[in-house]
C-alpha cells in the first residue's frame, strides 16, 4: 500500500501529518475510513466536520483541520489522479478471439485486442494496445490509433480516422451518413450522397449511443480532447475545436463550427452553419439559432447573453402581474375620462 508521502508526491501537494500512514484506497468524503484517503472541494470545507478519513487532500488555503492533509492547488483534479492511481485501467479482453472476424487484409498492432463477435473490416488498421470489444463492427478502411477503448456494439463506418487514447461507448455510431436530402420536382425527397469521412483526434471520448455523422463530402472533425456525453447528436460537416465538452441530449446540426474550449450543458440545440467562438459556455436547454462571435455564456431560447436572458426571464415571470396593472389603469382612465 502507498504512504501518504507517496500520495502527497504524486499530487505534487504539501503534506501536513503522518507521511507514514498506510493508504488502502480512495473513497467519498462521507465514506472514507481511516485506511482512505477522500477529498474536499473547494468551497465546502464544512462538510469535512467529522470525516473518518484517515487523510484528506484540500485546496491550499482551506480551513479544514485534519490530523493527516494533503494541501493542493485543485482537489477535484487530485482526486482524477488519485483514481487512476488506485484503480489503473486493466485490458478487459486480451488477444484476438477466434470468434472475432478479422478481415486478411486488416492490420492489428502490436498488443491489440478484439473479442468475440467483433468485426474487423477489409484494409483496416488496429493501432498498438487498443481493444475491440464484442459485437462492434469497423466497415472498411476504419484507422483506430495506439490505446484506444472501443466498447460493445460501437459501429464505425468506412473510413473514419480514430487518434490515440480515445474511448468511446457502448453503442456509438461513428460514421453514418448524414441527413442530407434534396426535393424532385413532385416534392419526393432524393438522397444527398454522404460520401466524406469523420475524423476524431486524440484523446476524445465519445459517449454511450452518441451519434457522429459522416460528412457529404469533406470531413466531420473533432479535435484532440474533445469530450461528448451519452446521446449527443453531431451532424454531418460539425467541426468541433480541440477540449470542448458537450452533455447528454445536444443536438448539433450540420456544417456547424465550434470553437476550442466549448462548454455545453445538456439539451442543447444548435442550428445549422452556426459559429460558436471559443471558450462560449451554453446553460442547459439553450437553442442556438445564429452564431455566438466571442466568449460569452449563453442561455435560453433562442441563446441570449446569460444577464440579459436572466433580465428577460424576471420579466416573464412578472407579465401576468403587469397585465393586471395595465388592466386596472385602463379602467382608472376610462373612469376618468367618463366623467369628464
Amino acid at each position: 500500500m502507498p504512504k501518504l508521502k507517496e500520495i502527497a508526491a504524486l499530487l505534487n501537494g504539501e503534506l501536513l501529518g503522518d507521511g507514514e500512514l498506510e493508504i488502502a484506497g480512495v473513497q467519498s468524503l462521507p465514506r472514507a475510513g481511516p485506511g482512505e484517503i477522500a477529498y474536499v472541494a473547494k468551497g465546502n470545507d464544512a462538510a469535512a466536520a467529522g470525516s473518518r478519513a484517515g487523510a484528506l487532500v484540500v485546496a491550499r488555503g482551506s480551513v479544514v483541520e485534519h490530523a493527516n492533509r494533503v494541501l493542493v492547488a485543485d482537489p477535484q483534479l487530485a482526486f482524477a489522479l488519485l483514481l487512476r492511481h488506485f484503480h489503473p485501467r486493466r485490458p478487459l479482453w486480451q488477444g484476438v478471439s477466434p470468434a472475432a472476424f478479422v478481415a486478411a487484409s486488416a492490420v492489428l498492432g502490436a498488443g491489440a485486442s478484439v473479442a468475440p463477435f467483433a468485426f474487423v473490416g477489409e484494409e483496416c488498421r488496429v493501432g498498438e494496445r487498443s481493444e475491440i470489444h464484442p459485437g462492434t463492427a469497423l466497415y472498411r478502411d476504419v484507422v483506430i490509433g495506439r490505446d484506444c477503448l472501443i466498447y460493445a456494439n460501437v459501429v464505425i463506418r468506412e473510413g473514419a480516422r480514430i487518434g490515440d487514447n480515445v474511448i468511446i461507448h457502448p453503442g456509438a455510431v461513428i460514421g453514418a451518413d448524414g441527413f442530407g436530402f434534396g426535393r424532385a420536382a413532385d416534392g419526393a425527397a432524393v438522397k444527398v450522397p454522404q460520401v466524406g469521412r469523420v475524423i476524431i483526434g486524440d484523446g476524445c471520448e465519445i459517449g454511450a449511443n452518441t451519434c457522429i455523422d459522416r460528412s457529404t463530402i469533406e470531413e466531420t472533425a473533432l479535435a484532440a480532447n474533445v469530450k461528448l456525453d451519452n446521446l449527443v447528436q453531431i451532424g454531418h460537416n460539425v467541426r468541433i475545436g480541440r477540449d470542448t465538452a458537450i452533455s447528454a441530449h445536444t443536438g448539433i446540426a450540420g456544417s456547424t463550427r465550434i470553437g476550442a474550449g466549448v462548454i455545453m450543458g445538456g439539451q442543447v440545440g444548435v442550428a445549422d452553419h452556426v459559429e460558436i467562438a471559443d471558450g462560449v459556455m451554453v446553460a442547459a436547454l439553450t437553442g442556438i439559432s445564429g452564431s455566438i462571435k466571442s466568449k460569452m455564456v449563453v442561455a435560453g431560447i433562442p441563446h441570449q447573453e446569460m444577464g440579459e436572458w436572466r433580465r428577460n426571464m424576471v420579466l416573464a415571470r412578472n407579465l401576468a402581474a403587469m397585465r393586471d396593472r395595465i388592466r386596472m389603469l385602463e379602467k382608472k382612465i376610462k373612469e376618468m375620462e367618463e366623467k369628464e
